[in-house]
């Protein structure tokens, strides 16, 4: 299996072929790649036939790889390699088979490698679902009444959702407040699990909507939001679930 690899740190792009070939010790990696001029390059050079598989980091030495992408088409698979997960959306919206955080550890990328070999007869097809699956996932509206008028909220505008009063708040990252006609169960299952996450029985935030994280009694962790609700003193991280929170925070999603 030919790899090339998109990584502007020498270290990291020579221990990643350690594990790769660990993982596989058919695997050649003919090229490494450390730039966006270099990398578009290379792929109006080689189009779909330079490599089986690329992995490759997100930010390199002169900018965003993504920019790659802007000017050439590839279907060749790609394996995103970076230090931060915010850039997983976007990721998604490419050929994208894996988002591996750094640093790699040896059985995610033999979990991704054998995701490929799963996916190598028809991988196109199965990314462009998982694409489109995310996208909507991002579009989803959310309804209920007010004052007797029909409502709605996007996901992606819901800073976090909280229950009072038996009902479930939607608090937007401008800091509207819609009551929505839905359990808190039901919209965390129409959720991106990428960005939400519940905390508690009551409460599911978004990432971008934690500004601070402080230690708590009994093991668990306290949450300042923004913006700040009617529970402006913190947002309580149950125990059972602070496990599962800090995976989150570094883009490793376990289910609950």
């Amino acid at each position: 299996m030919r790899i090339v690899i998109f990584e502007d740190e020498r270290d990291n792009a020579e221990r990643l072929i350690r594990l790769l070939q660990q993982c596989n010790p058919e695997i050649t990696v003919p090229q490494v790649i450390g730039s966006v001029s270099e990398g578009t390059a290379w792929f109006r050079r080689n189009g779909d036939e330079g490599a089986d598989l690329v992995f490759m980091d997100i930010q390199l030495s002169d900018g965003n790889c993504f920019e790659i992408f802007e000017t050439t088409n590839s279907r060749i698979p790609l394996i995103f390699t970076t230090a931060y997960d915010k850039y997983a959306l976007q990721a998604f919206k490419l050929y994208s088979l894996d988002y591996l955080l750094k640093p790699v550890d040896i059985r995610d990328l033999q979990r991704a490698l054998d995701k490929f070999s799963r996916f190598r007869p028809e991988p196109q097809e199965q990314l462009s679902r998982i694409a489109e699956a995310l996208l909507r996932r991002d579009e989803t509206r959310f309804t209920g009444k007010m004052n007797n008028q029909l409502v709605y909220v996007k996901a992606r505008n819901i800073a976090y959702l909280d229950i009072e009063d038996g009902i479930v708040w939607a608090i937007t990252h401008s800091g509207q407040r819609t009551p929505l006609d839905y359990s808190l169960e039901q919209v965390e299952k129409m959720l991106d699990r990428v960005l939400f996450f519940r905390i508690n029985r009551r409460v599911i935030v978004h990432i971008d909507a934690i500004r601070k994280i402080t230690t708590y009694y009994n093991n668990r962790l306290i949450l300042q939001l923004a913006p700040a609700g009617a529970s402006g003193n913190g947002h309580i991280v149950s125990r059972e679930r602070v496990n599962n929170f800090k995976n989150w925070l570094q883009g490793r999603i376990s289910g609950e």
